[in-house]
């Protein structure tokens, strides 16, 4: 069986899938054993149920979709989406469900009476920045060395190029040197990034005022209004992506957060009924080629409040391999789809890639999969985390004597 034939095997891609969460869980375990990664792992306060563990499966469910996508285009040329609904929703809920989280968190963050707004830009920028200029600048040198180090565009355009990929692309996303389609080379993950920092710099300060003048339960109508006529607009106008979709997948996490300070709602949040409802969206969402639908906003939308209320999957969110991925999450976004490239422009080079059947390639993505996991464990433990270390403690915090579990979504 070719590779490329579980995109028509449902049951097949399933299997392939779990089998590579399996082996990444397995990854993590031995890691999290190691002194220097063991003394980075966060110790889960539950306080947002199973969060944690959460953005680790996400990150996960990335690269296993793009495993298979990156497999199809060196193998014959072409960036397309999938018609596996498995690989399809690995990629794109997964994003949804990360725009949720970061709807949520921070509007947690937005709903408080003051805040230190150098110190919640401070801690974003120390965040998403050492790691993705890290990222950006190895594309770039990767990009010269394929081009045989030869100046295809003036120095002044390469700068400009530069710059932009630097402003995680909210500007564009141009070829590199002339390169073409240079954002193959991270699998085009920095996408994501561009919306995140629109929430964080116009949504967030939007919410904090909007929170002044309107009580929680009137907010959460006019943001469930909101979803509503979005989700009609789109129902009527048709289309796949787009800023409407993100923007109905921020207001979920949105919405989640405001029932979450209700007492009423956040005891419906916690039950076993919406529990259920998220076991039926889960399992329906495999049954969709896509999640642009209202109803797979909606499903993604029920999924991710039981999360937020204590769902955790029979205890696997909550696992200490599935926290250790959460951790490490955001260098396993930005780092897989680079690894992934130097990978299978390789074997595709040596000729190897068209010859292998399944068990080859599944044993490449096992290969590579564990590759991922140790340099996004590296960089959490000696760039990621010392760098947001460097942000000092809150006036508060050292008082207490601890550091309050921050609200991030990487």
């Amino acid at each position: 069986m070719s590779p490329a034939q579980l995109e028509f095997a449902p049951v097949a891609a399933t299997v392939y899938a779990v089998s590579i969460y399996v082996f990444m869980f397995i990854v993590a375990s031995y890691f999290i054993r190691q002194d220097t990664f063991a003394k980075s792992l966060t110790v889960p306060s539950g306080r947002y149920g199973s969060l944690d563990g959460l953005r680790g499966v996400l990150a996960t469910g990335v690269f296993i979709h793009h495993a298979f996508a990156m497999y199809v285009y060196f193998s014959g040329g072409e960036w397309q989406w999938s018609t596996s609904p498995v690989f399809n929703q690995l990629g794109q809920t997964t994003v949804s469900l990360f725009f949720m989280i970061t709807g949520f968190l921070f509007t947690l963050k937005a709903l408080a009476p003051t805040i230190d707004w150098k110190r919640l830009y401070a801690s974003r920028v120390l965040r998403l920045v050492p790691l993705y200029a890290l990222i950006v600048s190895s594309i770039f040198g990767l990009v010269f060395y394929l081009s045989n180090w030869a100046l295809n565009e003036p120095v002044w355009e390469i700068i400009k190029e530069y710059w932009v990929w630097m402003t995680f692309v909210c500007f564009g996303r141009p070829d590199i040197n002339a390169y073409p389609m240079s954002w193959t080379l991270i699998a085009n993950v920095n996408w994501s990034l561009k919306y995140e920092i629109m929430f964080y710099l116009f949504a967030v300060p939007a919410i904090h005022v909007f929170s002044r003048f309107v009580q929680l339960r009137a907010a959460l109508v006019l943001c469930a209004a909101m979803l509503g006529a979005i989700l009609l607009f789109r129902w009527q106008r048709g289309g796949e992506g787009g800023i409407s979709l993100y923007t109905a997948q921020f207001l979920g996490g949105v919405m989640v957060a405001y029932a979450f300070k209700i007492d009423r709602l956040k005891a419906v949040i916690e039950g076993n009924i919406i529990r259920w409802l998220a076991a039926g969206a889960l399992v329906s969402l495999f049954f969709m080629q896509y999640a642009y639908s209202a109803v797979a906003v909606i499903g993604n939308i029920i999924l991710f409040a039981a999360v937020v209320g204590g769902a955790s999957l029979f205890g696997l969110l909550k696992h200490k391999s599935a926290v250790w991925l959460g951790d490490i999450s955001y260098g396993i976004y930005l780092m897989h789809g680079l690894v992934l490239w130097l990978v299978l422009n390789m074997l595709a080079k040596a000729g190897i890639l068209s010859q292998l059947g399944l068990v080859g390639y599944w044993l490449v993505t096992f290969a590579t999969a564990a590759s991922i996991v140790l340099l996004a464990s590296c960089s959490y433990a000696l760039l990621e985390k010392p760098v947001m270390g460097l942000l000092p403690a809150r006036k508060q915090d050292r008082v207490r004597g601890y550091k309050q579990p921050g609200l991030r979504t990487w």
